[in-house]
């Protein structure tokens, strides 16, 4: 394990849930809600966890940066200056949606030299938080708002993992089980 005095790390739960039809970050599944799950995945790792996009009874919510309605970028701006403001060198990201991890996905993310994603969902990932004011340029300056293009523009190392189950439809929650 990595030392998580300098690692934060975000849930990302700021999407409309339009494919989902209802808030599926409050959805339950093996008596938890998802956000919980990826709150409590991040947690070891993570010095601080906080929320992005969307509000929590027990962790502090950031806005996205520079404004809302960007995607996971902004949400991933947003947490990255609350990191950076709060004396964390890196941020470990997670999105509200995909409670069953790979084993060791996100100890190998932490070990990663720099910034790094998992391959098959992006916004799974560690970024540096020296990086905030950058991305925050990157959507004012209207880039592609895709979170590969980013972490390909900043050289981050691909993760290739095992299938990462990503809640996007009912029926994608169904088939979880």
């Amino acid at each position: 394990m990595t030392d998580a005095a300098s690692i934060a790390g975000v849930v990302l739960a700021g999407g409309a849930s339009s494919r989902f039809g209802r808030d599926k970050a409050e959805e339950i599944y093996a008596g938890r809600k998802l956000i919980d799950w990826s709150i409590a995945a991040l947690t070891p790792f993570c010095g601080a966890v906080f929320v992005s996009g969307h509000a929590h009874a027990t962790r502090e919510s950031v806005p996205d940066l520079p404004r809302a309605g960007l995607g996971p970028l902004g949400g991933l701006a947003g947490a990255l200056t609350a990191a950076r403001d709060a004396g964390y060198e890196r941020l470990l990201s997670l999105p509200c949606d995909t409670p069953l991890l790979p084993e060791g996905l996100l100890d190998r993310l932490c070990r990663a030299g720099g910034a790094a994603f998992a391959l098959s969902c992006p916004v799974i990932g560690i970024w540096p938080s020296i990086d905030a004011d950058r991305l925050a340029t990157w959507l004012e300056e209207d880039r592609p708002r895709a979170v590969r293009a980013w972490a390909e523009t900043i050289g981050a190392q691909a993760i290739e993992t095992a299938a990462i189950i990503n809640i996007n439809r009912v029926a994608d929650f169904v088939r979880l089980g």
